[in-house]
């Protein structure tokens, strides 16, 4: 059965939790929902 679904993938750095900008993300209360947040909109970004 042929899967019609469309499938994609993020390339991050490697070093992209650790860089200066995630870290001042994260380290803001509810950082890490921001952090995921700015992935959802990544993501989002693929769709269009």
């Amino acid at each position: 059965m042929a899967d019609n679904k469309k499938y994609y993938y993020l390339k991050l750095k490697e070093n992209f939790f650790e860089s200066d900008e995630a870290i001042i993300l994260e380290s803001m209360p509810d950082g890490y929902i921001y952090s995921n947040i700015l992935l959802q909109a990544i993501f989002k970004k693929f769709k269009k």
